[in-house]
Parts: C-alpha cells; structure tokens; sequence
C-alpha cells in the first residue's frame, strides 16, 4: 500500500483587487482568498486548455473539489492569474 502526500493547494498571484463579489464567490466555495493571491482548496485541479488559441496568455480550467469551474488566464512573464467566474 502506497502513501502519497497529499497534493499542495493551488495558489494563484492574482491582481490586487478583488471584486467583492467574485471574492465572496470563490470563498464559498473553499478557496482563500488574500491581497494578491488566491488559493484554491485540496483537491482542486488546473488543466491547461488546448480549445483556447494559445499566444503568451496561457488559459486553464480550474475545477475545484465542489466541481465549481473557474476560467484562468495566466500571463506567464508577469506571472499573474486573471480569474473569470461564470456568471451567478
């Protein structure tokens, strides 16, 4: 019988400013949000999308343990995460 560690949370540098909203969204749904970052619950996944015409933004699929889905546009050279909520 194997023992893994359990996977690191996802955590996401995101804009500084949060709409409140989208921040009482995403805490309902298990993620912690902070100044600057938000990190998603164990359990959570990030598949990069391949649907998505890939130019220096890189879009992922982040499904959280809830099945909640969330849009990520990451810029790899500032190294910052755009979060798209779908709509309530």
């Amino acid at each position: 019988m194997s023992h893994y560690p359990p996977p690191e949370p996802i955590k996401l540098k995101t804009p500084t400013s949060l709409r409140a909203k989208a921040k009482a969204t995403m805490q309902q749904h298990g993620c912690l949000v902070e100044e600057g970052s938000v990190t998603l619950p164990p359990g959570s996944t990030r598949t990069l999308c391949e649907r998505y015409l890939q130019t220096s933004t890189q879009w992922y699929d982040l499904v959280l343990p809830d099945q909640f889905r969330i849009l990520e546009a990451y810029d790899p050279q500032r190294q910052l995460s755009i979060l798209y909520l779908p709509p309530a």
